[in-house]
């Protein structure tokens, strides 16, 4: 079984590679100037971008970039499984429902799996790095359906911007969420709800919010491996890495910035932390 990706699961390309996942990169336009995300352009560049007064546009992959990753593999023969970016917030799994059935009808027998992952940055990350370790281990292609779509189920999304109405602008989150903290230094604390990004909660400052990410957690019997991902805020990473170490079951905590695409709608000051809960 081929498993295929697409880049708004910020795994690094060289991280990709180390668990044979083929990343399908989505485009950053800017200035009406396009550059394929991770290989042209940078998270780095996309926040300058943004700091510049600009506005990264971001677009998917379109069907025939699918149809010619999925004949590769079929024509080898092999089964495939592509699981992919929320289509609750991108129109990237439509393109890839597009493409499987213009290949079946090229190849009637070909084995095309795909699983909209309802996930985002590096949730989808972990749920992919899962889907790798089962096709390793030689789990059977039915098998492995089944554990990512309970995967899928278990994986928490908690997270924090500078910025809800720059996510409203840029049609990822909806206007009537965005409420208004700037001013009183309201710090919003969001999740991941049936693929679609939902503030829950609001809090006076980072340290608030980092308590309570630290209590859900906790409460959601987090443990074993965790990840946090930023965009151009480090420190704050690292602070709330340490106080989930030392309030919490996660032991294992990584950090990483997030992609270029998923910058582009966040912009910097994002952090964002991913478990899986109790028990999984």
């Amino acid at each position: 079984m081929k498993l295929i990706i697409d880049s708004c699961s910020d795994l690094s390309l060289e991280h990709a590679r180390e668990i044979d996942a083929e990343v399908l990169p989505l485009t950053i336009q800017i200035d009406g100037d396009s550059y394929t995300d991770q290989i042209e352009i940078s998270s780095e560049e996309v926040l300058q971008t943004i700091k510049d007064g600009k506005r990264p546009m971001t677009s998917q992959p379109n069907p025939e970039k699918f149809v010619s990753i999925f004949e590769k593999y079929v024509k080898e023969q092999e089964s495939i499984l592509y699981i992919g970016f929320s289509s609750g917030l991108s129109g990237t799994f439509q393109s890839s429902m597009i493409a499987r059935d213009t290949v079946l009808e090229s190849y009637p027998d070909a084995e095309i799996t795909l699983i909209d992952s309802h996930s985002a940055s590096y949730g989808l990350g972990m749920i992919v790095e899962r889907a790798s370790s089962y096709i390793k281990q030689g789990d059977d292609d039915e098998s492995i359906i089944a554990k990512v779509n309970a995967d899928i189920e278990q994986i928490r999304h908690l997270f924090t911007v500078d910025d809800l109405n720059y996510l409203a602008e840029g049609g990822r989150l909806s206007k009537g969420s965005a409420f208004i903290g700037s001013l009183l230094n309201i710090k919003p604390l969001l999740h991941v709800e049936d693929g679609k990004l939902v503030p829950i909660e609001k809090h006076r400052g980072l340290k608030k919010v980092f308590k309570r990410m630290t209590e859900l957690a906790k409460e959601e019997g987090a443990a074993g491996r965790g990840h946090i991902v930023h965009a151009d805020a480090a420190k704050h990473a690292e602070d709330l890495k340490q106080q989930l170490l030392d309030n919490t079951g996660l032991d294992n905590i990584e950090i990483s910035s997030i992609g270029p695409t998923i910058s582009s709608h966040t912009g910097d000051g994002t952090i964002a932390l991913f478990y899986f809960k109790k028990g999984h």
